[in-house]
C-alpha cells in the first residue's frame, strides 16, 4: 500500500552516490563546505516533516487507522470500477476487507504479554506496561511502524528493504540522508559483552519536535532503518519505561538461547509474523544479538566446565 511517496524519494538518493566515491582534491584552506552543512535548517525540518507524511504526533490509534483505511479503499476502487462482471467486483472488495483487517489487526498493546514482536527488528523501540501500542502499515518497499504512548502518536519507525539500495553500504546511505536533511552525528553504545563500544545509530540536529535518527539492521535483517521521534515527549517516555519497562532478559540459561534464536512455537502463535513482514526469516536485532552472545558464553563455559564443578 502506498500511503507515502517517501522512499521513492530516498531511492532518487542513490543516483547521487558516485558524487561522494571519487578522490577527494586538495583543498586550500579555507575547506569547502560539504553538500550536508549546506543543508539549510527549515529545508531540512521540512524535508522530515514530508517524511512523516500525513501521521502527525498526537494523532490516536483510531485517527490513524482511519487515514490508512482511505488509502486502501482509494487503492482498490479503480480495480472495482474496472472490472465489469459482479463476481469480480465482489472478489476485489474482499481482498480490500482483508487488508483493512489486516491493518486493523496489526494493532497491539503492549501489556506485559508475550507477542510476537519481543524479538524482531523493532524489540528496542517500545516497552511493555507503559501504556504504548502499535500500528504497522505495509507500503512499497517498506515497512513503517507507528507507535502511541498513551494513545498519542510519538514515533514512526520506517523499515527499507536494503535490497533497493544494491551496492550501496549504510554509510553511503548516511551520506546520501545528509544532503537532505544536514549533518548527522554519530552515537555509540557500549557492549553487553565486553567494554568496547559500537555504533548504535546516526542522529540529526533536532528539527522543531522532529528528532530524526538512521539504524544499520543490514546485518541481521537486511534493512535500513529510519526512526522520526516527537522531541517533546521523548525524554519522558524513556523515564517512565526505565520503571516500568526494565529489560526484559536478565538470565543466562539454554531456554533462554532457544527462545532469543528458535522463538517458542508451542505458546507464541505470532512467532512468524516478522518473517511476514520483512520477506525473510528474522534474526535477532543489534540488542538481542549482544544478549544472545551473552548467553551462548555463559552456556558454553558451563558446558565445558565438569559436572562437579558446576556452579549452584
Amino acid at each position: 500500500m502506498r500511503v507515502l511517496k517517501s522512499s521513492a524519494a530516498l531511492l532518487c538518493f542513490a543516483a547521487s552516490i558516485t558524487a561522494h566515491a571519487g578522490p577527494k582534491a586538495k583543498a586550500p584552506p579555507p575547506p569547502a563546505k560539504s553538500a550536508a552543512s549546506q543543508v539549510n535548517a527549515e529545508a531540512a525540518g521540512r524535508a522530515i516533516g514530508e517524511l512523516a507524511g500525513k501521521f502527525k504526533f498526537g494523532l490516536t490509534p483510531e485517527e490513524a487507522m482511519t487515514l490508512i483505511e482511505k488509502d486502501i479503499h482509494a487503492k482498490f476502487q479503480p480495480r472495482i470500477e474496472a472490472e465489469r462482471e459482479a463476481a469480480d467486483q465482489d472478489r476485489i472488495r474482499k481482498e480490500r476487507q482483508d487488508a483493512i483487517e489486516q491493518m486493523r489487526s496489526s494493532h497491539i498493546k503492549f501489556n506485559g504479554q508475550k507477542t510476537g514482536w519481543d524479538v524482531s527488528i523493532v524489540d528496542r523501540e517500545f516497552g511493555h506496561r507503559n501504556n504504548e501500542s502499535m500500528l504497522v502499515i505495509w507500503e512499497k518497499d517498506l515497512k513503517r511502524f507507528l507507535f502511541f504512548w498513551h494513545d498519542k502518536l510519538y514515533k514512526q519507525y520506517i523499515v527499507y528493504n536494503a535490497e533497493k539500495f544494491k551496492g550501496m553500504d549504510f554509510d553511503t546511505f548516511v551520506g546520501a540522508m545528509e544532503g537532505r536533511y544536514g549533518k548527522a552525528s554519530q552515537t555509540f553504545a557500549k557492549k553487553q559483552t565486553d567494554d568496547e563500544m559500537a555504533l548504535d545509530f546516526f542522529e540529526w540536529p533536532s528539527q522543531g519536535d522532529y528528532m530524526l535518527r538512521a539504524y544499520d539492521a543490514t546485518t541481521f535483517y537486511n534493512n535500513f532503518c529510519l526512526s522520526i521521534i516527537q522531541k517533546s515527549v521523548w525524554p519522558q517516555i524513556e523515564k517512565e519505561r526505565a520503571i516500568n519497562s526494565p529489560p526484559r532478559v536478565k538470565h543466562t540459561n539454554s531456554h533462554v538461547i532457544d527462545t532469543v534464536t528458535q522463538g517458542d512455537s508451542a505458546t507464541d502463535r505470532n512467532e512468524d509474523v516478522v518473517d511476514k513482514l520483512v520477506g525473510r526469516s528474522a534474526s535477532s536485532s543489534v540488542e538481542q544479538k549482544r544478549i544472545e552472545e551473552r548467553i551462548k558464553k555463559q552456556a558454553e563455559k558451563e558446558r565445558n566446565t565438569p559436572p562437579a564443578h558446576m556452579p549452584k
